[in-house]
């Protein structure tokens, strides 16, 4: 999604100048964990702050420099941001995970410190903090690279109702965070959900953070994953987390014995994340849209092929629960939504007599891509008018679909114009050598 951050553009400052490039071994660590249980009353968390306790060790053991706080008020919060983004100003890696109620209100998520009045909505705004601004300082704090672990659910507090197991209220709304370039946010439970407090000592999300996230060698996305498996293992479904990156390449919290990792600098926010996830809502529209043409032009092949990937990892894993919530982002403009819903209706979802598969669905989704000139979509349409999937077959149009997909640089789409000049014997030796030189560049 795009929100605007205008209450905080003097916080907009020019990035530190550090190494483009560091040792992860060598770089600087530093991680804030937080515990907020003592809220009023019924409120109360049981489990919050020994999930603290526990991630608190688990970095502290990874080598990260830890700042551990418990029941903290919204000062100290964001006294304690603030040193956090203070300590990347040469870079390096910073990790924040909070504990603790949390609530969408009116587009926007909020962490609630413990000393809140949860009795009025205007109230919770003004006390409590606002997730842009911690994701705004991280971005500018000149990290190499941050991980956000909110262990809380965010949705919206119309009726203020909480329930005493739960870390957040009846599911109502939710508006997913666009992660900052070099930064991953992981959630507790998905949009609409409730993260579990824990009928043990911990909460269940935590237990398998620390189970998985410092496993020697372990790529972090792939560490989240395994996470979202064992929550909604142990939960029955009840809690599902999920995830929101803008990581390029693999990074590991805990390097294998002889394991070299490298932090690169992230990217200017000029280049868009290149690997996007479940939900991308559109643009306000009190605020300019990017031109996404532009936007894949500045992607380069690698990235390309990891938005490819991760749009063909959401259609494959995609289930019944998961639509009603991507048709919604679909309509509100995400092209990675659409593009989605339209490999996934192309090639089938679901199990068994459930599966669903309609190619007039996938042609929809696709075009409404297309009209914004993914080459991920444009690709798509091009084989469908190619095959004659849902569309009389037209290797007129298949051509110029590819050829528009081309033109921002996807390979995809020049393996298979490729392909179409020499089943219909366009291709001559001079043409197949100029077209491999090509694709291979």
């Amino acid at each position: 999604m795009r929100i605007a951050l205008i209450f905080f553009a003097a916080l907009c400052l020019v990035r530190p100048v550090f190494a483009a490039s560091i040792d992860y071994r060598t770089a600087p660590k530093f991680a804030l964990v937080i515990g907020n249980t003592n809220y009023d009353g019924a409120l109360k968390l049981r489990n919050a702050g020994n999930d603290a306790r526990l991630l608190g060790a688990k970095l502290q053991d990874a080598g990260y420099t830890t700042e551990l706080l418990f029941n903290t008020d919204r000062k100290t919060m964001y006294e304690a941001i603030g040193r956090l983004a203070d300590h990347l100003n040469k870079g390096g890696v910073g990790i924040f995970y909070y504990a603790g109620h949390g609530v969408e209100i009116k587009e926007r998520n909020y962490l609630i410190p413990v000393s809140v009045s949860l009795k009025e909505i205007n109230i919770i705004t003004q006390q409590s903090i606002p997730m842009d601004y911690l994701i705004q300082r991280l971005k500018e704090s000149g990290a190499h690279l941050s991980v956000i672990l909110l262990d809380a659910c965010r949705n919206d507090p119309s009726t203020l109702r909480f329930e005493k197991t739960y870390r957040g209220i009846a599911p109502t709304g939710f508006v997913p965070e666009k992660p900052a370039n070099g930064m991953l946010i992981a959630y507790a439970t998905q949009p609409g959900e409730r993260a579990l407090d824990g009928e043990g000592h911990n909460g269940p999300f935590a237990l398998a953070l620390a189970n998985w996230m410092t496993k020697p060698g372990m790529i972090l996305e792939d560490a989240i994953k395994h996470v979202m498996t064992d929550v909604r293992a142990t939960t029955k479904d009840e809690q599902r987390p999920w995830m929101a990156t803008s990581l390029v390449g693999h990074f590991v919290l805990v390097p294998a014995p002889n394991q070299h990792i490298e932090l690169t600098a992230a990217k200017s926010e000029q280049h868009l994340d290149a690997s996007l996830t479940r939900s991308q809502p559109s643009t306000p529209a009190n605020e300019a849209k990017p031109t996404l043409s532009q936007w894949f032009e500045l992607l380069n092949n690698d990235e390309q092929m990891k938005l490819t990937a991760d749009i063909n990892r959401q259609a494959t894993s995609l289930n019944q629960d998961d639509l009603p919530k991507l048709t919604q982002q679909a309509r509100g403009g995400s092209v990675v939504a659409q593009s989605v819903l339209g490999l996934a209706y192309r090639q089938g979802f679901g199990v068994g007599m459930k599966q669903v598969r309609s190619n007039q669905q996938a042609i929809k989704w696709l075009l409404l891509a297309a009209d914004q000139h993914l080459p991920f979509a444009l690709n798509e349409l091009g084989e469908m008018y190619y095959l004659g999937q849902g569309v009389p077959k037209n290797s007129s149009k298949a051509r110029t679909y590819f050829e528009a997909a081309i033109a921002q640089h996807y390979t995809p789409a020049k393996l298979n114009l490729f392909q179409l000049m020499s089943e219909s014997g366009q291709m001559d030796a001079a043409t197949m050598a100029e077209m491999l030189k090509n694709t291979l560049h």
